[in-house]
């Protein structure tokens, strides 16, 4: 599985330059809440743990698996799921061109 974007939101903050502007701070802020409520509020525990394992602690697909007794198949699906909600709440909260 190939690994997408950095969804740590504490490393994403600092980088994260919006379309057509230089990255001012209170945009940014904008989107890291609403990227925070997202999480908490649109992602299964499922998913924000598959998430977690992946993007934070650095695990593999086969190891998130293991650790929380379901198949890598799964493990997968949550992966995805996960990264698709987030996406679209990107595209609410970004400015468009």
């Amino acid at each position: 599985m190939r690994h997408e974007a950095n969804l740590s939101l504490d490393l994403f903050g600092d980088r994260l330059v919006l379309r057509g502007e230089s990255g001012s701070d209170g945009e940014r802020r904008k989107v890291l809440r609403a990227l925070r409520k997202a999480v908490q509020g649109e992602l299964t525990a499922r998913q924000r743990d598959c998430l977690r394992l992946f993007y934070l602690e650095g695990e593999n697909v086969t190891q998130i698996a293991g650790e929380l007794g379901i198949s890598a198949p799964v493990v997968s699906r949550h992966l995805k799921k996960a990264r698709a909600r987030l996406r679209r709440v990107m595209k609410y909260c970004m400015p468009r061109p």
